[in-house]
């Protein structure tokens, strides 16, 4: 039997010192778990290595992004070991939106988006930087050859310069895939807008004109076009689908001006379940651990305000389950898949979805869910079964999907021992250890 994959844990349970009120903070665990005598990343990182720190900036308006106060640590503990550290994220898909100064969707825009979530250099003590360039073009092509879907992945270029990448996410569920960790930072968050079109889209065989008679050779759609595959013959779009690299650009400008279905000139062939999307994502995963390697990696998740929805949506709602912790591990599968098992076990809050329900508009014109007070119990399944664009037959099985998919492909081990290491502390003056680790094996 092989070896479980290990997961280092802090949690968040309140301590206060004999000295009066001085609780343990989240930020001082988080280094006790950095500088752990068998995690050691203070060893891992080398005086010199250039380190991405790989996160999360969360949407416009969105207020359950990662703090910048974790992120801050991690740059300080990197800088402490003598690593040059760089604050990174990819851009994401489309183009623009509503306010195009602060948006995912461009270089620029993102950063500034960034400043406004407190993600600066002043702030971070580290450069931000967008790893696939203004566009999400940047990137570099990686052959996989147990891909279920894709066998080509494009890899954020910014991340061939790192000599070590770790992967800060805060673990939560996910709209389209059940839950987002380590795992959906590598398959989304590490990959180029072509990466994120294969996953989301169906990549450039699945987008076609379907409606050109509707084209009005305004030329927006021209101006936006990374890879040049649009042009205009005789007053109407025409499609090089070769050249195409499902980034969405065009759809994106197209629909200001035709918002209804049925006026929209570009389309896909096919609408893919989650299921599909999922198994995508982690074919990406797999392309990205390839380029960059397993040592060069490590995963940290941070599970706190564990909401049923991801990052990049400004409602997030309630948290379902109280904070966790923070996890680290060399394994993506192994924390991912330890983070699911600490919230299935968590008790539910009052006032999640759970209790209250999802409420978009109205039943008729948005998304729309029950309460599940089983959700609330522990034990019980909490993860994925709020995934909007998840089809309901598949929301109790999203989140199976995605980490058997990442095992399969050999991303990692969804068997582990998590080893909770809070209650382990140094005495200041001999430097040794008076605590015992506490152990738990799934």
């Amino acid at each position: 039997m092989s070896e479980k994959a290990k997961v280092y844990f802090v949690n968040t349970e309140q301590m206060v010192s004999w000295f009066g009120f001085a609780p343990d903070s989240l930020i001082d665990r988080l280094e006790r778990l950095w500088n752990h005598k068998e995690m050691k990343l203070n060893e891992w990182i080398k005086p010199g290595d250039k380190v991405i720190i790989k996160t999360h900036f969360g949407s416009s308006n969105q207020t359950r992004h990662l703090r910048p106060m974790y992120i801050r640590k991690i740059v300080d503990l990197v800088r402490k070991a003598g690593g040059i550290p760089w604050v990174a994220e990819c851009v994401g898909l489309g183009f623009l939106g509503q306010n195009p100064e602060a948006f995912m969707s461009t270089g620029p825009g993102y950063i500034y988006l960034a400043a406004q979530h407190g993600f600066t250099l002043g702030s971070m003590n580290a450069p931000i930087i967008l790893l696939d360039g203004v566009w999400g073009t940047d990137t570099f092509m990686v052959p996989i050859e147990n891909g279920k879907y894709l066998k080509r992945i494009a890899v954020a270029m910014g991340l061939r310069a790192a000599d070590k990448i770790l992967i800060v996410a805060r673990f939560k569920g996910h709209d389209n895939a059940g839950f987002g960790g380590a795992l959906k930072q590598l398959g989304i968050g590490c990959v180029g807008k072509q990466g994120k079109g294969e996953a989301h889209c169906g990549g450039n065989e699945n987008i076609y004109i379907k409606h050109p008679e509707n084209c009005t050779a305004c030329g927006k759609c021209l101006e936006v076009c990374p890879s040049s595959c649009l042009s205009l013959d005789d007053g109407k779009i025409v499609l090089d689908s070769n050249r195409c690299i499902a980034c969405m650009h065009c759809w994106s400008v197209c629909i200001v001006d035709k918002p209804k279905p049925e006026q929209r000139v570009f389309g896909l062939k096919r609408g893919l379940n989650a299921d599909e999307q999922v198994e995508r994502m982690m074919d990406n995963a797999a392309g990205v651990v390839k380029l960059l390697s397993s040592e060069r990696i490590r995963y940290i998740n941070i599970a706190v305000d564990i909401t049923a929805q991801c990052d990049c949506l400004p409602a997030a709602g309630h948290p379902l389950v109280p904070d966790q912790g923070i996890l680290c591990s060399k394994d993506p599968v192994a924390i991912d898949q330890a983070c699911v098992d600490l919230v299935t076990m968590a008790r539910g809050l009052p006032g999640s979805p759970a209790e209250t329900g999802i409420h978009c508009g109205s039943p008729e014109k948005g998304i729309h869910f029950d309460p599940d007070p089983s959700a609330l119990e522990p034990g019980s399944e909490k993860l994925g079964i709020f995934s909007a664009f998840v089809e309901p037959e598949l929301r109790s099985k999203i989140v199976e999907i995605q980490l058997s998919a990442a095992e399969a492909l050999g991303i990692g081990s969804r068997s582990y021992e998590l080893i909770d290491v809070t209650e382990e502390s140094k005495d200041a003056a001999s430097g040794e250890e008076v605590k015992e680790v506490r152990k738990n094996e799934r």
